[in-house]
């Protein structure tokens, strides 16, 4: 099915501030992070109240908006306006919201409904074409490498036990010396698959720029598009990411990542054509796992 771009966005706003918060620009960088930070402010100020309250120029503002791939300052406050920008994760995250004017069952919720608007966000971040090549590389690939450090680790394990049972050869790796042995005798027909909520983790940046010397494919899942990462990447799946400022974002892209992760393994097991016999193989690993849990039979 093709990916249908009409029904996105033409700009998805906080995943364009979060990439320019991250960025090194001393100028851009924290102007997003004053934006991201005071979401309901911004969306009301007039551009020369937003300059006064950052203390740049008009022109600077200008500038910001064409580089976040708005037209102007307008389409700025109608983005922020409109829910492209960030009212769930500002409620969630406001400092200005005492503790104790929540219950448990409040907070809760709120935490529930972001999660769920980080999956329905996903599709259209993510490109639908990314997706599928990915699967058809996966699928051929003779080795497959995962990538993930820090918090991106347990998605990259994940990945692995996910890859695993479907009968791929899959490795994961999160210690940087072992994943340089790894690259430097990386042989043909290996794919590379990092996971990196910010894109900028320098060893796996390491590690692809090797891989790609060496003629190997490398696919990226992260939440920055115009991250460093992105650059030596082959492939690049981007996940969602919650709508608040990019510090407090760590949680919510893990949903995001771990449902491109499902979305890779459901199609990788209906496009095999070995899939009844994947499906078989699945079965005698839950037979195998049972036994590992006190109190249950197996068959």
């Amino acid at each position: 099915m093709p990916h249908n771009r009409a029904m996105e966005p033409l700009v998805d706003i906080f995943q364009a501030l979060t990439s320019v918060a991250r960025s090194d620009d001393k100028t851009m960088a924290p102007l997003a992070q004053w934006v991201l930070e005071h979401q309901d402010v911004s969306r009301r100020l007039t551009i020369s109240e937003l300059a006064a309250r950052t203390e740049v120029s008009e022109t600077t503002i200008f500038r910001f908006c064409k580089l976040l791939g708005l037209t102007g300052y307008k389409d700025l406050r109608l983005a922020l306006a409109e829910g492209r920008g960030l009212a769930l994760g500002s409620q969630l995250a406001s400092p200005q919201e005492e503790a104790h004017a929540h219950s448990y069952g409040a907070i809760l919720q709120k935490v529930i409904e972001a999660n769920i608007e980080q999956l329905m966000r996903t599709p259209t971040v993510l490109s639908l074409d990314a997706l599928e090549q990915a699967t058809n590389r996966l699928l051929k690939a003779n080795q497959i490498q995962i990538v993930g450090f820090g918090s991106s680790a347990p998605i990259a394990i994940d990945a692995c036990r996910r890859l695993l049972s479907l009968g791929l050869p899959a490795m994961v790796h999160s210690d940087p010396h072992i994943l340089a042995v790894v690259t430097a005798q990386g042989k043909p027909g290996t794919v590379f698959l990092g996971i990196s909520c910010s894109g900028r983790t320098r060893d796996l940046i390491d590690a692809f720029e090797t891989a790609g010397e060496r003629g190997l494919d490398r696919i990226l899942i992260t939440s920055d598009p115009g991250s460093p990462a992105t650059k030596v990447a082959d492939l690049v799946l981007v996940s969602a990411v919650r709508r608040m400022p990019p510090a407090l974002d760590i949680i919510g892209t893990r949903v995001s990542q771990l449902a491109i992760i499902e979305a890779i393994s459901v199609a990788l097991s209906e496009q095999d054509p070995d899939a009844h016999a994947i499906l078989e193989d699945t079965r005698q690993l839950e037979r195998e796992i049972a036994k590992k849990r006190t109190g249950e039979q197996t068959k």
